[in-house]
């Protein structure tokens, strides 16, 4: 089974072409599915009660449940490094089990932050940009290429880079981002690892 998790804001869906494009392209890729849905047709906008809610559909070749729940963004201030070596996690799995192994290894830490053979990915719950001299970067080739991630990609709001963990002397700060958190709204400073 896989997941889109989608934004619900003030009763207004966001961003769903690309969660759509997600969606159909995975299942594509994993069921051979050559019809695509559209994904707003199964959201219910009235179930949102709330001013921000994060609406879960559960789907593979066609959709299976949909949730809704008042959204809270999580405080996350600290970071720590997780090796993930060749783990795939290039469609966006409801078993999430291997990530919460890694997450498993933050000990004090709020987050991971993973890195493939040294190159950052993402955290456990969020893409991530990291700022130098006023712009922003996404690692190139992210554990999960996120809706929001493949949206800021397009409106050249955020750069695709290959960074290695050893060049994080070299940026800012780093924003967590996803479909739930906007870029710039969850920033922590580089001192935090």
């Amino acid at each position: 089974m896989l997941i889109e998790t989608i934004r619900i804001q003030n009763g207004r869906v966001r961003h769903i072409q690309y969660h759509n494009q997600r969606c159909n392209a995975s299942r594509k890729a994993l069921f051979g599915s050559k019809n695509n849905i559209n994904l707003r047709n199964s959201i219910d906008v009235s179930k949102a009660n709330t001013p921000e809610v994060k609406c879960r559909i559960i789907y593979d070749d066609r959709i299976h449940k949909v949730d809704y729940e008042s959204y809270t963004m999580r405080s996350i201030q600290t970071l720590e490094p997780v090796e993930i070596g060749d783990f795939d996690y290039s469609h966006k799995y409801a078993d999430r089990e291997t990530l919460k192994s890694f997450f498993d290894q933050r000990g004090s830490k709020d987050d991971i932050l993973m890195t493939r053979k040294g190159f950052i990915t993402d955290t456990y719950y969020a893409n991530v940009a990291l700022l130098k001299s006023g712009k922003w970067y996404t690692p190139k080739n992210p554990l999960l290429n996120g809706s929001c991630r493949s949206r800021l990609i397009d409106s050249k709001e955020i750069i695709p880079l290959d960074i290695h963990i050893n060049q994080l002397i070299d940026f800012e700060s780093i924003s967590l981002f996803n479909a739930m958190i906007p870029l710039k709204k969850l920033i922590i400073g580089l001192q935090n690892f």
